[in-house]
C-alpha cells in the first residue's frame, strides 16, 4: 500500500506540468528579488528590518517603561530655620539668663546681621581670627559668605554629603550624591566588577552608581484639591420633560453606551418623545455635575485592596490618560479621573483619590499595579508624606516571577474594567473636549458602582445597601440617585 502511494507521488511529481510550474515560480521570486535589490534597495532594508523585528518580537522579552529606577533606601533632610533674634532674647530672660551685647572686639569690622536669626551686629564676635564668626543669641557660626539657605538642603543617608542637582523634570527635580566615597556609590562599583550588570543598566544601557533622589515639586497640600460643585443650576423641576423622561436619556445614554444620536432616535421613535442630540448631552452633564458628590463621597465599605492600572482614550484624536483603581473584591471604582498626560503627579492624584474613600486608611493597605515606574514614584512621594503602602507589580505578560503569577488576577480584573469602559465610551462617538469627557466618566463610574449587576458579586450591585426597591426600574433608579447625591453635596 505504502509502495503504490510513493509510486503515485513520483508520477506527479516528474510531471512535466508540475516541473514547469515550480521553475516558473523559482523565476518570479528571483525577478522579484532583483527588483527589490536593483531599483528599490530602501525597500529592500526596511524588509529586512520588519523580518528582524518579527524575530525578536517572538521573544517575550520584558521592556522596561522608562529610563529611571527609583532608590527604595530613605532620604532625610536638613533644613535650617530663620530664627527671631528678639524672641530669643525674651525666652532667655525669662530663664533668667540675659543676653548681653559683647564688649570687648578687638579688630571687629563685621557691620552686618545673623544669616540664622538676624541679630545685629553687636551680638557677633569673632570666632577663630580666620573669618569665621560666632552669633552670641542663637549660637551659630558662619562667614560672610555663609546664608541660611546654604546650610539647608537634602542629603545623602549614606554618607551624609548634600545631594546636587542634575535634572529639572516637568513634576520632579532629580539629585544624586555626587562623592566617590559614598557607600552607595562603593556599592554600585562592586557591582560592576563582579560583572552583575543587570543590577546597574538602564534602558539607555547606561550604569547608574550614584544615589538618586526626585525631589517632587508638588505636595499633599496640591492634592487637597476639592471639586467644584458651585456651578449646579440645574433644576429638575424646569426641565421640558417628565423626570421619568430623564431617567430614560441616562438610562439609554450611559446603561447601554449609546450614542446622544441614537438615545435621541429610540426615544423619538420608541416612546414618542421629540428630544434633540444636544438636549441628551446637556441633561447628561448637568446630572453629572448632580451626582458626583455622590460618586466621590459616599461611605463605600472597602477591603484593604486596590488594583490600578492606566489606559488611553482619544479625544479630538489626541490622547488622553485614564487612571482606574478599584477594589477587586467589592468591585467599587474609587479613582476615575482622565487626565491630559501619564505623568507621577495626576498618579499621585489618583491614589490620593482612592485614599480620601476611606475613614482609616489600613495599615496593611495592598495596591496592584503593572511595571510602570510612576508608582514607584509615587509610593516614595506618599512615604515621604507619612503614607506607607506595600506595592506589588505584575511584569509582562507571563509569569516570570512569583509576585506576578500571585497578583495577575487582581490585575485582570482592572484589564477588564477598561474594556468594559471603552465599550461603553466608543458608543458615545467620543468628546470634542476633556471636560466633557470627565462629565460621562462621572455618570459611568455612578452607574457602575451603584446600578450595574455583577456575575462575580452573584448578581448584585457593588454598593449593594438596599437604596432601591426590588421593582424599581431603571431611570427610578437614576432618579433616587440623584435625590441621594444631594446628601453628600459640600
Amino acid at each position: 500500500m505504502a509502495d503504490s502511494i510513493t509510486d503515485s507521488l513520483n508520477s506527479k511529481i516528474n510531471n512535466t506540468d508540475f516541473l514547469n510550474l515550480v521553475q516558473d515560480c523559482q523565476n518570479s521570486l528571483q525577478r522579484l528579488d532583483d527588483y527589490i535589490n536593483v531599483l528599490h534597495p530602501l525597500t529592500a532594508k526596511e524588509i529586512k528590518r520588519l523580518i528582524k523585528k518579527q524575530k525578536s518580537s517572538s521573544n517575550d522579552r520584558m521592556i522596561p517603561y522608562a529610563d529611571f529606577t527609583i532608590d527604595k533606601a530613605p532620604i532625610f533632610e536638613k533644613t535650617v530655620q530663620t530664627l527671631n533674634f528678639e524672641q530669643l532674647l525674651e525666652e532667655a530672660l525669662k530663664a533668667g539668663k540675659e543676653i548681653k551685647p559683647v564688649r570687648y572686639r578687638p579688630d571687629f569690622s563685621f557691620e552686618g546681621v545673623c544669616p540664622f536669626c538676624g541679630a545685629p551686629h553687636e551680638y557677633i564676635y569673632d570666632n577663630n581670627g580666620r573669618g569665621q564668626y560666632r552669633c552670641k543669641v542663637c549660637r551659630n557660626t558662619f562667614t560672610v559668605k555663609t546664608t541660611a539657605s546654604d546650610e539647608a538642603g537634602i542629603y545623602c543617608p549614606y554618607c551624609g554629603r548634600k545631594l546636587s542637582k542634575h535634572h529639572d523634570r516637568i513634576g520632579y527635580v532629580v539629585y544624586i550624591c555626587p562623592g566617590t566615597k559614598c557607600p552607595y556609590y562603593k556599592e554600585k562599583k562592586k557591582l560592576y566588577k563582579e560583572g552583575r550588570y543587570e543590577e546597574l543598566e538602564t534602558t539607555s544601557k547606561q550604569y547608574r552608581f550614584h544615589y538618586h533622589y526626585r525631589d517632587f515639586k508638588f505636595d499633599m497640600n496640591t492634592l487637597k484639591t476639592i471639586s467644584n460643585h458651585e456651578d449646579i443650576d440645574f433644576n429638575l423641576n424646569k426641565i421640558h420633560f417628565d423626570q421619568k423622561v430623564l431617567g430614560l436619556v441616562l438610562t439609554y445614554y450611559v446603561n447601554y453606551g449609546l450614542s446622544s444620536r441614537k438615545t435621541a432616535l429610540i426615544l423619538r421613535q420608541v416612546h414618542c418623545l421629540k428630544i434633540s442630540h444636544q438636549t441628551v448631552v446637556n441633561y447628561a452633564s448637568k446630572v453629572s455635575k448632580l451626582v458626583k458628590p455622590l460618586v466621590d463621597n459616599y461611605p463605600y465599605q472597602l477591603t484593604n485592596t486596590l488594583s490600578g492600572d492606566e489606559t488611553y482614550i482619544k479625544v479630538r484624536g489626541k490622547n488622553q490618560y485614564v487612571f482606574f483603581w478599584s477594589d477587586p473584591h467589592t468591585k467599587i471604582i474609587t479613582s476615575y479621573t482622565i487626565y491630559a498626560n501619564r505623568d507621577t503627579k495626576n498618579e499621585c492624584q489618583s491614589i490620593y483619590d482612592c485614599l480620601s474613600k476611606y475613614k482609616n486608611i489600613p495599615e496593611n493597605l495592598l495596591l496592584i499595579t503593572d511595571g510602570n515606574p510612576i508608582y514607584n514614584a509615587a509610593q516614595l512621594f506618599f512615604h515621604i508624606n507619612g503614607i506607607d503602602f506595600t506595592l506589588k507589580q505584575v511584569i509582562g505578560v507571563k509569569n516570570k516571577d512569583k509576585e506576578s503569577k500571585e497578583y495577575r488576577p487582581y490585575k485582570q480584573i482592572e484589564e477588564r474594567l477598561n474594556r468594559t469602559y471603552k465599550q461603553n465610551y466608543y458608543g458615545t462617538n467620543g468628546y470634542h473636549t476633556l471636560k466633557c469627557a470627565n462629565d460621562y466618566m462621572v455618570l459611568y463610574v455612578c452607574f457602575f458602582n451603584f446600578l450595574r449587576q455583577h456575575s462575580s458579586l452573584k448578581f448584585k450591585t457593588p454598593v449593594d445597601d438596599n437604596l432601591f426597591d426590588k421593582d424599581s426600574l431603571m431611570q427610578d433608579r437614576w432618579l433616587k440617585l440623584i435625590e441621594l447625591s444631594a446628601q453628600y453635596y459640600n
